[in-house]
């Protein structure tokens, strides 16, 4: 599979000015991960015009980084399908009567009402008493401050052209501060403008939040409890029905009557399990490693992951041989791209910092 690898990298100022169409070279086509090449241009209507299949090239392609073209095979789900085993029926069932034992009261002695008399309630209550009336004091509060810290500049942002003697990517970090372009100057040599960011110091001082005032304070009354016996409900006479006698006799009655009745057979199915494409294969561009990035360190790194997730079990060299490049196409195609270039996305879920 042949892998597409761009670099996109930007300059400011006169170090770019004499680049063109006759000093740019094209990367060589690559078979495997650690041989991308960089381009160094700006123009990719070149790269288009030079590599007929090269298309557009990555969308939102970032400065300083590699990207290749891999494919992204097809994805497939189960798809679950119920199917009828058998049609659904019916058949007539009958159904006996059933009976039930009911019990009849029959009347031994009638109703009748007596006379009875209800005595008072009493309660015991307890009132207050008041011994000492309420009465306002006047008081005074005092003033509430609170600390108020603030950061104060001590030193505004600025821009300062710094000797770097080589063309530093735009937005990286360079002597302290953030790098915004580069220029050569007439004797060769190279110089980057450097944004230097705004120094704070912090003042801390006091902030009246309430001032001192009064305000008048109730004294509530000094009471005292009564204990007292009341009358919650005076006596009365009531008249209360004495309920008539009766005894119970047993009979046996029909409950349900027997009836004839239709039970619908439902239909019965079974489950087919068939693959259906949900996504087709199609080629994608991918952010991967550059090939200044390979180092022995690095590599070794990769090696002891995939052993631990059992993609490699070949040596902890540092070198991306057959059993190196084998097992990162078949750990990135669990990721769902077909590449044997290294890519960003596979370093991160190997939990490797590149």
């Amino acid at each position: 599979m042949t892998i597409r690898v761009l670099l996109l990298a930007t300059a400011a100022g006169l170090g770019l000015s004499a680049c063109g169409l006759g000093d740019t070279r094209l990367p060589e086509r690559v078979e495997e991960p650690g041989a991308a090449q960089p381009v160094a241009t700006t123009d990719l209507t070149l790269l288009a015009a030079a590599e007929g299949n090269f298309n557009d090239g990555p969308p939102d392609a970032l400065p300083g980084q590699c990207y290749a073209q891999a494919t992204r095979p097809a994805r497939f789900e189960t798809r679950f399908t119920q199917v009828v085993d058998q049609e659904a029926t019916e058949r007539f069932e009958v159904i006996p009567a059933t009976y039930r034992t009911e019990t009849v009261p029959v009347v031994v002695e009638e109703a009748y009402t007596r006379v009875e008399v209800i005595p008072a309630v009493y309660d015991t209550v307890t009132e207050t008493v008041v011994v000492e009336p309420a009465r306002e004091e006047t008081v005074t509060v005092p003033a509430e401050f609170r600390e108020v810290i603030e950061q104060v500049p001590s030193r505004p942002a600025y821009r300062a052209w710094e000797p770097s003697g080589r063309i530093v990517p735009t937005g990286s970090n360079f002597n302290g501060g953030r790098v915004i372009g580069n220029r050569t100057l007439a004797g060769g040599s190279t110089e980057t403008l450097v944004e230097y960011p705004a120094t704070f110091e912090t003042v801390r001082r006091q902030e009246l939040v309430r001032a001192e005032s009064t305000r008048v304070v109730t004294i509530p009354a000094v009471t005292r409890e009564v204990t007292r016996r009341v009358v919650v409900e005076p006596a009365r006479t009531v008249e209360v029905v004495v309920p008539a006698v009766t005894r119970d006799v047993e009979r046996r009655v029909v409950d349900r009557p027997e009836q004839i009745e239709r039970i619908e057979v439902p239909a019965t199915f079974r489950t087919v399990e068939e693959p259906v494409q949900v996504q087709p294969a199609d080629q994608v561009w991918v952010n991967v490693l550059c090939d200044t990035a390979y180092t022995r360190v690095l590599v070794r790194d990769v090696q002891r992951a995939l052993r631990t997730r059992g993609f490699y079990n070949g040596g902890i060299d540092g070198v991306v041989g057959p059993q190196t490049r084998s097992a990162i196409r078949a750990y990135q195609l669990e990721l769902g791209y077909d590449t044997p270039a290294l890519t960003m996305e596979a370093l991160q879920d190997l939990g490797i910092t590149s």
